[in-house]
């Protein structure tokens, strides 16, 4: 089996390389192609990576998602990698885990992964290995929400052989088999109930973070792990009269309660390590693993990110929402500020192109289009008949910019306005990138 290797933001008509179009062109016939998609909200099949065979030459067309996949299964893959254009690497374990220090974005974490357990595994090196550092990252950050609150209890049945009393029910066969033959009549099995944090879903999350634990020791030359060995470090002690002892059918078959959010999301997202990992702590560190096809949206990471910033600057209640819900539509964010003279009907935007051009005409529409909703009017409590077109900023990567929007909550900046537009401005912020590999 072979992987290709390409990065993301492949332009359509981009032309694989020699070495790639040789590896690639024994499995597709001249004229076919191949097409990676994933559903994502109400689109059935959005594009991550197209390949079009044109005799000898492939042609390929990306898009903003990250992953691998199959081009021919068993035989030949594809890996994505998290590159921008001009050839640095985006350090996007940092940008997810300072996107979930904003606790709304919890909320939002829907289609950012798509694992395709469905498919046969694929062969990568484990330092390459996205899924798995993704999930580390969303299950530790949710941990550690949940022990900010303290471990929740529960009542689980425990079964325990009691010397000289008994508890609950007695289970009568196994007090002969384990007390009675060997002459100690007064012993008994007892089956009975518990109530405390020792229940099978805190041993499930326990057992999910002896291998976050584990996996994180492979990553520590590939990227800067400090902050997850940190919150390892403190949560780890919170587990302590927890057991990690739990069937493989159990860690399948346990399901969370859903009124309990947090929860819930934890013991997902600790399912899904497990079985990334057939649910054997062995297979963790080791330098080749089989993983499923998966995909991850950067442009959704990118919003979530972008979020967290403004969150940082706007502290005050609904200053800045996200994912508002308009007319059937769905706009990134809506910001009023209360220290500022007008709103802004925001859109994040993860083309790096922006910084050189102007706004596509569809982005410019698709924006445009929101701030003309009457249901954001309202929102934002305004007069649809007397009131100022609503500004617009769209907001994208910027290396050149700062890591932190540098203005305030309680004075609007000048934004760069875009040319051809009213009232229609964009906004660069520079992502987190890897600096050094070992």
């Amino acid at each position: 089996m072979k992987v290709i290797q390409l990065q993301e933001q492949l332009l359509e008509g981009t032309y694989l390389h020699q070495t790639e179009c040789e590896a690639v062109i024994p499995y597709m016939d001249d004229g076919s192609e191949v097409v990676c998609s994933v559903k994502r909200g109400r689109v059935d099949k959005e594009l991550c990576l197209r390949l079009l065979r044109e005799e000898d030459k492939v042609c390929a067309t990306g898009s903003y998602f990250v992953g691998v996949d199959w081009i021919k299964e068993e035989e030949l893959a594809v890996q994505v990698s998290p590159k921008m254009n001009d050839g640095f690497e985006i350090d996007y374990v940092r940008m997810l885990n300072e996107s979930l220090a904003e606790e709304d974005n919890f909320e939002h974490l829907e289609d950012l992964i798509t694992i395709r357990f469905d498919k046969p595994s694929i062969c990568i090196h484990q330092q390459q290995d996205l899924l798995s550092i993704f999930l580390i990252t969303e299950y530790l950050n949710l941990l550690q929400r949940i022990v900010r609150k303290g471990l929740k209890k529960s009542f689980y049945m425990v079964e325990e052989n009691l010397r000289n009393k008994a508890k609950g029910q007695i289970l009568v066969s196994r007090t002969i088999q384990r007390n009675l033959t060997k002459g100690r009549v007064t012993d008994n099995v007892c089956r009975y109930q518990v109530y405390d944090i020792d229940s099978p879903e805190n041993r499930l999350l326990k057992k999910a973070l002896l291998f976050c634990r584990k996996q994180l020791e492979v990553y520590k030359n590939a990227f800067d792990t400090s902050y997850l060995d940190q919150k390892i470090r403190n949560i780890k002690p919170c587990f302590e009269r927890v057991g990690d002892e739990i069937s493989v059918k159990s860690m399948k078959t346990f399901r969370g309660n859903p009124v309990f959010k947090d929860y819930y999301k934890a013991v997902e997202f600790a399912q899904l390590l497990l079985r990334r990992f057939s649910y054997d702590i062995t297979l963790v560190g080791k330098s080749e693993i089989d993983t499923p096809p998966f995909w991850i949206d950067m442009s959704k990471l990118f919003e979530l990110y972008v979020f967290s910033n403004l969150r940082k600057v706007f502290t005050g209640k609904n200053e800045v929402r996200y994912h508002v819900k308009a007319h059937y539509q769905e706009l990134d964010y809506l910001l009023s500020p209360k220290e500022w003279a007008e709103p802004y009907v925001i859109d994040a935007k993860y083309k790096p192109r922006y910084k050189e051009v102007g706004i596509s005409i569809d982005d410019a529409r698709e924006v445009g289009g929101y701030a003309r909703l009457r249901g954001v009017y309202e929102l934002l409590g305004l007069d649809e008949e007397t009131a100022r077109p609503i500004k617009c900023l769209i907001i994208y990567p910027d290396q050149e910019q700062a890591e932190r929007f540098t203005f305030t909550r309680t004075e609007e900046p000048s934004f760069e306005k875009v040319s051809g537009y009213v009232r229609f401005y964009k906004l660069g912020i520079r992502l987190p990138v890897i600096q050094t590999w070992a």
